[in-house]
């Protein structure tokens, strides 16, 4: 008799069925195992991927034997000792789940097949089908299995999705005269999520309808206030629409049979709503400011069309958080729908591969047009065509993209990267770099509290000072000083202060500036050649080096190599965002980035000998400066000699310094000379 295919559930606790009940998988190695393949059923899981995630705390020389023992565990507690399921591939594993037999894919084809009812105006049977979809969650997805960074993304864009369908079925009811039925969970999930913009819309409809006209206005005047408050923005446009049409006692609000959305962004059109169309965005980041200009801008290239945009910058800068933000902004001139797909590209082999990025994309859009389908790349324009909006976020390169360039006319794509995205044609880009002091200060005074940031200004400056300005660092200060009241922002950063400390303190829950860092640290490692090695090496040299500010000049005598091939390798660090470009010829090396290079394992007299070279060549440059004019020179050099005085072993340039000195002081400069 032929055995029927095991089933496996996701949407809730990992389990699978034996064919009598549904039975969960005891080991959470196992589990972990089990669940990443799940994620990328039918699909080749390269053996490094599983490693980094099942064994997180780093390399083994046995691991390989640890994920072969794991699987055979697994395969012997679903059954399949002859491995038919779980099949062996050379360079990894794949588990073969039939059609029909993941909770995951039976729920993404039925919010496809209602995203679809819903945009031909078979509102009743898109309700069931949100329905059906909804009843196949027994929980939070993924819900005994160990956080690690897929399975979180994963696990996040699984409750995103929900919460959207969630969305999609109450404006269903909605237009079906149910708004009665649906006010009191309404207000449950908009009290949960209270800048949730869409769930805010179809309370405000719901209380219109059943008569509470003032409720309604009540509603859109709370999100207001929350918005100015928490985020410093108005509420978007349909909303504001909407807002004034509950004013005006619009007859059209009471329309039944068509979703509510169609007419709130403008003229009903017959097959493009924005209830049709998915709004699967994360939330707006709650700690957001300073970025003012980089918004404007970013809101302007939009809505003037331009197919795809690019955000790239530093690691830690806050790109995924302007994005989003830009986003949700531009969500109105966007009625097609608006997508956010994680493209990990910073993780290494767990990076979305550009097919599955485009089944993402085309299941939101409720399609199964299969990803080779010469129409499939104009699909993901919104139901009917309908201007859409894909952000694809943490992007590793233009290989990962090129699946969905060029854009449908009037759909655009908002990218970030850490590198600048070369060799592809339509993009336009957009450099993301520290953040402005006040802004710094600003962003600690919104998490901590005023009164507490304001009380030490001296410490909170040197505090901002030492998260290099970028929002990851100072967001986790903020998150250690939040839940810590019982610390003085002094003696906190006193200790961020010191090199060898601020990546241990700059870290909370499962996020840390480290493993941002190390994250740019393996797009390097992960290549081959010489070149990437010398990256590393280079890296790691300058963190000895201690400069905040290095020319290609001293890099390449850091480094004892040309100065065309060192300003090949500063280019390098600054596409994977370790370094920041100030000129043709100048980077600066934020202090994380620092900290972290004297943690790679190297020779210690190699480095040492290396800083001597570079104090040796500004002893040199300072005797030939000094037999020209040397007060701009040293004007702008000033912080580095500072800085290489110290490490100056010979004195030689302590010697040549002193030399400057008379010559500036003969000349009657001194006032532009500051001594060492």
């Amino acid at each position: 008799m032929r055995q029927p295919p095991i089933k496996f559930r996701i949407l809730g606790p990992v389990e699978f069925h034996d064919g009598e009940n549904w039975v969960p998988i005891k080991a959470a190695k196992q589990r972990a195992l089990m669940a990443v393949l799940l994620l990328n059923a039918n699909h080749l899981v390269p053996a490094q991927q599983l490693h980094s995630e099942l064994w997180s705390d780093g390399p083994s020389s046995h691991v390989g034997s640890l994920l072969a023992g794991c699987v055979w565990r697994l395969r012997a507690a679903i059954g399949d000792s002859a491995g038919k399921t779980l099949l062996t591939r050379p360079a990894g594993y794949q588990l073969a789940v039939p059609s029909g037999s993941l909770d995951l894919h039976a729920y993404e084809s039925l919010v496809a097949s209602g995203r679809m009812q819903r945009a031909s105006g078979k509102l009743v049977e898109a309700m069931e089908s949100f329905g059906a979809a909804l009843e196949l969650w027994r929980g939070s997805p993924l819900a005994d299995v160990t956080l690690t960074s897929s399975i979180m993304a994963e696990s996040a864009r699984l409750e995103e999705s929900r919460l959207a369908v969630m969305e999609a079925k109450f404006g269903v009811q909605i237009a079906l005269g149910q708004h009665e039925d649906v006010l009191p969970e309404l207000k449950l999930l908009v009290a949960q999520h209270p800048l949730r913009e869409r769930l805010h819309e179809h309370l405000m409809m719901a209380l219109y309808r059943t008569g509470q006209q003032a409720e309604a206005l009540g509603a859109y005047r709370d999100l207001h206030h929350l918005l100015a408050d928490e985020l410093g923005i108005d509420p978007s446009r349909p909303l504001r629409e909407l807002q004034q049409r509950i004013l005006e006692e619009d007859p059209s609000l009471n329309d039944r049979g068509a979703p509510h959305g169609a007419t709130v962004s403008g003229p009903r059109e017959p097959a493009v709503s924005s209830q049709a169309a998915p709004c699967l965005l994360p939330h707006r980041p709650s700690l957001f400011v300073g970025r003012t200009s980089e918004l404007a801008r970013l809101g302007a290239l939009l809505a003037e069309g331009r197919p795809a945009v690019v955000i790239h910058g530093l690691a830690g800068s806050g790109k995924s958080a302007l994005a989003i933000g830009a986003a949700h902004a531009a969500a109105g001139d966007f009625p097609g729908g608006q997508v956010h797909v994680d493209m990990r590209g910073t993780t290494g082999s767990a990076a979305l591969r550009p097919d599955q990025a485009m089944q993402v994309v085309l299941r939101s859009f409720g399609t199964d047009q299969g990803v080779d389908d010469a129409a499939a790349l104009q699909t993901w324009a919104g139901p009917a065509g309908g201007r859409a909006l894909i952000v694809l976020d943490n992007v590793r390169d233009s290989a990962q993209i090129r699946a969905f360039l060029p854009a449908p006319p009037g759909s655009s794509l908002l990218i970030t990267s850490r590198s600048p995205i070369g060799g592809v044609d339509g993009l336009t880009h957009l450099r993301l770099g520290r953040l402005a002091v006040s802004a710094s200060i600003d962003l600690l005074r919104k998490g901590v509290g005023v009164p507490r940031i304001d009380a030490e200004p001296v410490s909170a400056s040197e505090l901002a000072r030492s998260c290099d300005y970028l929002p990851l660092a100072l967001r986790l200060a903020v998150d250690r000083l939040a839940t810590r009241p019982d610390w003085t922002v002094a003696d906190f950063a006193r200790y961020v202060t010191e090199p060898h400390q601020r990546l241990d303190f700059l870290a909370g829950g499962n996020v840390s500036l480290r493993d941002s860092l190390l994250e740019s640290l393996h797009l390097l490692s992960d290549e081959s050649g010489g070149a990437a090695v010398t990256a590393v090496t280079a890296l790691r040299r300058l963190g000895f080096l201690d400069l905040t500010i290095v020319t290609v000049a001293a890099l390449a005598v850091l480094l004892g190599t040309r100065e065309g091939e060192a300003h090949k390798i500063a280019e390098r660090l600054v596409d994977v965002g370790l370094i920041e470009s100030l000129a043709i010829d100048r980077y600066r090396v934020p202090q994380s980035v620092r900290a972290l290079a004297r943690e790679i394992t190297g020779s210690d007299q190699e480095a040492t000998e290396a800083v001597q070279r570079v104090v040796d060549h500004y002893a040199v440059a300072a005797r030939e400066q000094t037999r020209l004019a040397p007060g701009a020179w040293y004007r702008r050099e000033r912080e580095t000699l500072n800085a290489l005085v110290t490490r100056d072993r010979t004195g030689i340039l302590i010697e040549s310094l002193g030399r400057m000195r008379c010559r500036l002081s003969s000349s009657g400069s001194r006032s532009a000379y500051l001594q060492s």
